[in-house]
């Protein structure tokens, strides 16, 4: 009975993981932002017709905003699109089983890895209740299964090194294909494997016949990217943003040489900068990602005691010569590349398997450092992450969906706002409503449930705008741009700086929580 305790504590701790995701799944994030809504739709058209929002068949990128996301979140939600309906909790359901299976998962590589149990154990708790990690899990958000698949896919490598068959290296194989329809920033841990591949080649570890494997299915991934113009993706890179070219003209203008002063130089420099912060306790402990829809201060992605005991783990990690040592710490150095190569700052999803490896560590020096003490500094240790979880779980769940800025930044206002559209639908000829915060047409799509077949006959997407997105300017009765004028038996639909301050109280609001965020007027 013994050797089945891991197994079944395992099985607990993934149980603790569907109930704190499913808790308040709805209410915080309090709303659904622009890129749940495509997903879900896409996913619902998918569905209904075959084909995603723009008629395209089956498709290996969907279009969306023009940014053409990658497709296996949308593929994977349809089911629960079907299950549950067009909704929120349907298109945030689609990671329910990555948060139920991730702990297993990484229990499966620390084990792997360190060969400990308990270690083991430990680290899928902590990724459990790892704010840095599930935040990203309670939204239908691309990210999250990436790292989930990136996490089996070094578990079925090591796998596949400790017996080198064919079967193993197709499971590895299969598996990292997944991960390449997931996320954007897979594209460089493709890189990644291909440099580990090529040294085990250098040292005869493996046959040349696997990497062609690897390069097979990166090349197929590849012909998939030629097909479509990823221009968001294009647009992200540190050196396309306008700010940076601006900023050496400026140095420049002050009397700066440009032997100093250009863009290898200074992005050498601001590169290593960006690079660096992912490492800091201000990213890692106390303000997470920048964007309020990922991170908010008050959140911390790791407790101050994670962070601590992850310089603890690497001491022993090096100090006890673990096998698996130089791999683990490359996993951790890697992972903000994609993150910390755009302009974007600093940001949890491109970055969020640097968690994987940063909890492993953790787990590692805990149970090093704690594993002769008595057990009252246990239970110190115990009460102090216990303190500090605590403490970001309850403002996430409890205040971070009240924050007017997180109100505004999750894009909220639209499911209130459509509430108005069904029910004055009929009485009106025309619905003008503002485009400046984000692609108001899919939420108009999402929540009205608009059948995909009649939408595929009009939907037309304009040439991307400086962010590499595209805008749809009108479909049915709703133009997505103000009127110059007033048009009779219309409804225009704005910001509150829409509109003057003397029409302002004759105007009926839409509220999210306690913000006013559109006014609506009425033109007979």
């Amino acid at each position: 009975m013994k050797k089945y305790w891991p197994i079944i504590l395992v099985f607990l701790i993934s149980l603790l993981s569907v109930s704190l995701f499913l808790y308040k799944l709805t209410s915080s994030p309090p709303c659904l932002n622009a890129d749940e809504a495509t997903n879900g739709y896409d996913a619902y058209s998918i569905l209904k017709t075959g084909k995603d929002q723009y008629g395209n068949f089956l498709p290996l990128r969907f279009e969306s905003f023009g940014d053409y996301k990658l497709p296996l979140l949308t593929y994977i939600a349809i089911p629960f699109i079907k299950i549950f309906g067009l909704n929120e909790f349907g298109i945030r359901m689609v990671n329910f089983p990555f948060v139920f299976f991730f702990p297993i998962v990484v229990y499966l590589l620390t084990k792997e890895l360190f060969n400990k149990k308990s270690v083991s154990l430990l680290a899928a708790f902590l990724a459990t209740f790892s704010p840095g990690l599930q935040l990203l899990g309670r939204q239908a958000h691309e990210g999250y299964m990436t790292a989930f698949f990136l996490t089996l896919s070094f578990y079925l490598f090591l796998k596949f090194l400790k017996k080198q068959t064919l079967l193993n290296f197709l499971i590895f194989i299969l598996n990292f294909s997944l991960t390449l329809f997931g996320y954007h920033s897979s594209r460089l841990w493709a890189g990644f494997f291909i440099l580990i591949f090529i040294y085990l080649i250098i040292k005869k570890k493996i046959k040349l016949f696997y990497i062609l494997g690897v390069l097979a299915v990166i090349l197929i991934f590849g012909i998939s990217d030629l097909t479509n113009s990823p221009t968001r993706l294009q647009n992200l890179l540190f050196f396309k943003n306008i700010g940076f070219s601006l900023k050496i003209n400026e140095l420049r203008a002050e009397g700066g040489n440009r032997l100093f002063y250009n863009k290898l130089t200074i992005g050498i420099k601001d590169l290593i900068f960006e690079y660096l912060k992912y490492f800091s306790p201000q990213f890692l402990v106390i303000n997470g990602d920048e964007n309020h829809r990922f991170g908010f201060s008050g959140v911390s992605p790791v407790t101050t005691i994670e962070y601590l005991f992850l310089f603890i783990g690497l001491y022993f990690l090096f100090k006890n010569k673990e096998k698996q040592r130089f791999l683990i710490l490359s996993m951790v150095l890697f992972s903000p590349v994609s993150a910390f190569l755009s302009w974007n700052g600093v940001s949890i999803t491109r970055s969020i398997f640097i968690f994987i490896p940063i909890l492993m560590i953790t787990s590692y020096g805990i149970i090093s450092l704690l594993k002769k003490k008595s057990l009252g500094v246990i239970l110190l240790f115990i009460i102090c992450y216990l303190f500090f979880v605590f403490y970001s779980w309850d403002f996430y769940l409890n205040h971070y969906p009240k924050r007017p800025t997180v109100i505004r930044g999750w894009q909220c206002g639209y499911k209130e706002l459509l509430d108005y559209v069904k029910t004055n639908y009929n009485g009106f000829d025309k619905f003008y409503v503002t485009k400046k915060n984000g692609q108001p047409y899919i939420f108009f799509l999402f929540y009205l449930k608009y059948p995909p077949a009649l939408y595929q006959k009009t939907a037309q997407l304009t040439p991307p705008d400086e962010y590499g997105f595209g805008q749809v300017e009108s479909f049915d009765k709703f133009v997505f741009n103000l009127p110059k004028e007033e048009v009779k038996n219309s409804v225009v639909i704005g910001f509150p700086d829409d509109f003057s301050a003397i029409e302002k109280p004759s105007l009926k609001e839409i509220k999210s929580g306690n913000e006013t965020i559109f006014l609506i007027k009425e033109v007979k």
